[in-house]
């Protein structure tokens, strides 16, 4: 340790059974701690406090050493106390203001803040930020506050986690805005640089979950969506190969699969890739999902499908409807399901309108999307699909809708993000980030840079691989295809 030194001769007395002094920060307050200890739980009470007292001296000498160096034109016009809260317990140090000489306004800074860039009024330092916020997303914010004190750390209200909690989900969810302003908006490649993966054939799953709302609004919606390359076998059971997660709150399906394509952009090249599209019969995935991805094969999730018609015709006509189904005998299967609504009980009639209803507006998304495969893709291990029910009840629900719990906006949207940080391994390292300054819209700057200014091309923009750029007959396509000057075969 610095400034310190251990005696080499056996300790006689206790000023040599604990540390030489050596350069003035070592006090009579150390020693008389240390004289206190009877057990290993009093020593680390000690210690606790005495690494407080060296945190905090060392940091006021860094604030001298800051003013001996400080800008030109500014002077100190005092000291201003600031408590923070550390893995080691709070402190309170008290760091100088500066203002400038030159201007008649009182605005300061502190030089100390930012030479160590301690976060404007925020008081929770990162090593302890890093703690309660991947606890908040296990666990109520009363909770995170309680499990603190308990554990010996500083007491933080749940107030304060909740906002540090909304600030930094509220970061990542502005990142995902700004990823498919980039893509969509101003038509910029969103690739980070790596390596990008080209499957023979990417699966992706979608659902949505509904939590409450602290507002007007009873119900928000939270549209979760699971990427994955397929299954691979772990000993006795099956596992997803590289999944990722993107879920969110968002305002629609076109929301959703702009901000889900963004994040495969970053990730994949899709030219070749086949896409496999699964989800329940709600309108954003079944109609919104294949203007995004040409020629995909979207399928009703067999769960729900099999579910609802066992409840509406009964197992043993579900059993028969079903193996229709399954010899892919799909005008067969809804004719039969269509013949059999004069035997339907009364009290099950509204679930067999709807699951009529959904066979009749989605044919050619009934038969099961092995079915449908060419044979270049027989070598490949293929199962039945259905693993965004359970992501969404795993990283949703227990967390987000359990326990009777509602939200307001801003804190779902926040709350989301942050989940699917942490379902993706990747909560950790987008906090040591610290990205404050990296979510700005790019779309203002570059539409003055290229629209005003008339420099670049709208062309080489919009040139990226996008698989809903070939094939889909929107209005918004075909304007990126104009601009682009895409060939895509219609």
């Amino acid at each position: 340790m610095d400034g310190y030194q251990r005696k080499t001769s056996p300790p006689t007395t206790r000023r040599e059974r604990g540390l030489v002094k050596n350069d003035g920060c070592t006090t009579a307050f150390e020693f008389s701690l240390l004289d206190s200890v009877k057990d290993i739980n009093t020593l680390e009470e000690a210690c606790l406090t005495i690494a407080c007292k060296l945190f905090v001296g060392l940091i006021e000498r860094l604030d001298d050493a800051l003013l001996e160096h400080k800008p030109k034109h500014y002077t100190c016009v005092g000291k201003r106390p600031r408590t923070l809260s550390t893995r080691i317990g709070d402190i309170v140090i008290n760091r100088r203001l500066y203002v400038k000489t030159t201007k008649k306004s009182r605005n300061g800074r502190f030089l100390l803040d930012e030479a160590l860039n301690i976060r404007p009024r925020r008081r929770v330092t990162h090593g302890l930020l890093r703690l309660l916020v991947s606890a908040s997303t296990r666990m109520s914010f009363r909770e995170v506050e309680e499990m603190l004190a308990e554990a010996g750390f500083s007491r933080i209200s749940h107030t304060t986690i909740h906002e540090e909690v909304r600030f930094y989900g509220l970061l990542q969810r502005q990142a995902m805005e700004r990823s498919r302003n980039m893509l969509f908006a101003a038509g910029q490649d969103v690739h980070d640089g790596e390596e990008v993966k080209r499957p023979p054939i990417l699966f992706i799953e979608a659902d949505g979950i509904m939590v409450g709302h602290q507002g007007d609004q009873k119900k928000l919606e939270i549209k979760l969506g699971v990427v994955h390359e397929g299954w691979e076998e772990v000993g006795n059971r099956r596992r997803l190969i590289d999944p990722i997660i993107v879920a969110g709150l968002f305002e629609g399906g076109d929301e959703f699969w702009e901000t889900l394509t963004a994040q495969l952009a970053k990730i994949y090249d899709l030219t070749d890739t086949l896409i496999v599209i699964n989800g329940d019969g709600a309108a954003w995935i079944q109609s919104t999902a294949p203007e995004y991805f040409a020629n995909a094969i979207v399928q009703l999730d067999r769960y729900h499908l099999f579910r609802d018609l066992r409840l509406a015709v009964g197992p043993k006509a579900a059993k028969r409807l079903l193996a229709h189904l399954n010899e892919g005998e799909v005008k067969v299967f809804r004719d039969t399901l269509e013949s059999l609504e004069p035997v339907i009980p009364e009290k099950k009639l509204p679930i067999y309108k709807k699951l009529l209803s959904l066979c009749k507006k989605y044919p050619d998304h009934l038969p099961d999307y092995r079915q449908r495969l060419g044979d270049e893709y027989k070598g490949i291990a293929l199962f039945g699909m259905g693993a965004a029910e359970t992501m969404v009840d795993k990283k949703i629900a227990n967390r987000m809708k359990k326990r009777g719990m509602s939200w307001s906006r801003d804190g779902a949207a926040a709350m989301a993000a942050l989940q699917m940080l942490r379902s993706n391994g990747q909560l950790f390292s987008w906090l040591d980030r610290h990205p404050e300054n990296d979510v700005q819209n790019p779309v203002p700057q570059l539409q003055r840079h290229v629209l005003t200014e008339g420099k670049g091309d709208l062309g080489d923009w919009l040139k990226v691989t996008m698989p809903a750029l070939c094939g889909s007959t929107r209005p918004w396509v075909k304007a990126l295809r104009g601009l682009s000057g895409f060939a895509c075969a219609l």
